[in-house]
């Protein structure tokens, strides 16, 4: 059995984001024509940070550039590029995680894509970001799938990433499976002792990465009260 092949252990709409935050994303598709007199496609959904209440109610906008640099707006050539934007912005604090509120816009637009090298890019992660998101990866992913091996390279954190599943592998393998930091064959690791023993340091790391998010939405909005 190939490593496609595989079942995947994280539960479906589970994911990692560079900021370090696990959120489930769950989008209604298929995309659809906005409002007249808009010139893009809409998709709409929720993005929950796993295990709470805070979530933000997603309306993702697919401008005329990327629709002509899709094959078709199918849900398998839309997905990557659609969840993507989504941790993107989140990364950028563009999206704020509340109890409830209105949706939030995702353009989905030519700031995603590279036109001397004709593809999709969404950040340029260095090694240590790429080794950082690999282990909160494992360590989340695996918690919230019940202890289930994760996909190190998976085809949507390799866009994320602006890598190549052979560099995120071999990574995973010389800084956290050398360092016991996880099992790993195949392409599929899971958390050792050692990592999971890591938790209060990863739960601390996330809370921080939601409080800086928090921090600047509520910057913003007590200075949008002096005008």
């Amino acid at each position: 059995m190939n490593t496609a092949e595989k079942p995947s252990g994280a539960a479906a709409g589970h994911y990692m984001t560079l900021s370090g935050l696990p959120v489930v994303i769950e989008m209604e598709w298929p995309f659809h024509p906005a409002t007249a007199g808009s010139d893009f496609d809409v998709i709409h959904g929720r993005m929950t940070l796993a295990g709470s209440e805070l979530h933000a109610e997603l309306s993702v906008q697919i401008t005329q550039v990327i629709k002509e640099a899709l094959p078709s707006l199918a849900r398998e050539h839309t997905e990557p590029a659609v969840i993507n934007a989504v941790r993107k912005d989140l990364d950028r604090k563009q999206l704020e995680l509340v109890k409830s509120g209105k949706r939030q816009p995702v353009p989905l637009s030519s700031r995603h894509y590279d036109f001397k090298r004709n593809k999709l890019i969404f950040s340029k992660a260095s090694d240590e970001d790429i080794v950082a998101f690999v282990r909160r990866k494992v360590y989340w992913l695996s918690k919230l799938a019940g202890g289930a091996e994760i996909r190190v390279a998976e085809p949507l954190d390799v866009l994320y990433l602006n890598t190549t599943p052979e560099h995120m592998l071999e990574l995973a393998k010389t800084q956290l499976m050398d360092t016991g930091l996880i099992t790993m064959g195949k392409g599929w690791a899971a958390p050792t002792e050692k990592l999971r023993g890591m938790g209060p340091e990863l739960e601390q790391e996330m809370q921080a990465s939601l409080h800086a998010h928090e921090e600047k939405h509520r910057f913003e909005k007590e200075g949008a009260t002096h005008f």
